[in-house]
This record gives C-alpha cells, sequence and structure tokens, in this order.
C-alpha cells in the first residue's frame, strides 16, 4: 500500500517542516534543523541566516572565553598585590567564585550547544561554527591556551 496515496504530490503539510538526520558529511539546505525542531532551514535564504548567527555565537563564545580569563587573571593579581584585599577576600570571595561558577557553566552549555550544531554534519554548519571560533580566537584570544573546549 502507498503511504501516500490521496495526497497529489506525495507531499503533505506535515512533510514540509521534516528534519532530517545525517551521519554523513552533507552540504544539505533545505529540511535542515539546528538542535530545536524550531529552528528549521527551508532554503538558502535561512540557511545564510542560521550561518551568521552560528558564527557570532562561536565567535562570542571565544571572547566570553577570553574575557574570563582576563577578568580570573586580574582578580589573582589584585588579591597578591593588595595586603587590604587578601583581608577582605573572604566577604568578595563568595561573590566572585559565584560569578566564576556561572560563567563557566555558561561556557559549558554554549561548548555543547556548539558541538550539537557540528553534529548535523551539515558542511555549512561545521563551517560557520569553525569560521566563528577562528574569528573570536583572532580577535579576542590569541594570547590564550588554544585547547579545544568541548567537553
Amino acid at each position: 500500500m502507498d503511504e501516500h496515496s490521496g495526497h497529489g504530490s506525495g507531499h503533505s503539510m506535515h512533510e514540509a517542516s521534516i528534519c532530517n538526520m545525517n551521519m554523513l558529511l552533507n552540504w544539505q539546505i533545505e529540511n535542515t534543523c539546528v538542535v530545536f525542531r524550531w529552528w528549521h532551514i527551508s532554503g538558502p535564504a535561512s540557511m545564510m541566516i542560521s550561518c551568521i548567527i552560528i558564527f557570532l555565537i562561536a565567535a562570542s563564545y571565544e571572547w566570553m572565553r577570553a574575557y574570563s580569563t582576563r577578568v580570573d587573571h586580574q582578580w589573582h593579581q589584585e588579591q597578591e598585590e593588595n595586603v587590604v584585599y587578601a583581608y577582605q577576600h573572604k566577604k568578595l570571595s563568595k561573590r566572585k567564585e559565584l560569578i566564576r561558577s556561572m560563567t563557566y557553566a555558561i561556557l559549558v552549555g554554549i561548548s555543547f550547544w556548539l558541538m550539537l550544531v557540528f553534529m548535523t554534519y551539515n558542511g555549512y554548519l561545521m563551517m560557520a561554527t569553525v569560521l566563528g571560533a577562528g574569528f573570536g580566537h583572532y580577535f579576542f584570544g590569541n594570547s590564550m591556551n588554544k585547547s579545544i573546549q568541548c567537553h
């Protein structure tokens, strides 16, 4: 029995929003979903917009990682240079540790999300991720540790 009988061309409205899952490198533009079903790429324009957004997220991740490292370094320098600061450290420590922990959690979340984008195996999305990370590292974190941050 034909599943598409009575559907005319064989495509229903339900099929128009399908998310294809690929386990091989692909360059598919239509019916690609980026992590969520609602982020559905339906053509060249939405692919371009998605690539720009992913590029910006990857670059922002590198900015946030570099900023976090600089702030952490600054806090440690202040602690070593200022005796009064060392005395007050107990009051400031919990607040700063909370900020550091929240920043770390956000960075882990973004890195996992970027990994999931990469796992679409879509060449365009993969390139946007890598190029955004490279751009961000070049402009924001070129003096940082160059280790891969996927957890």
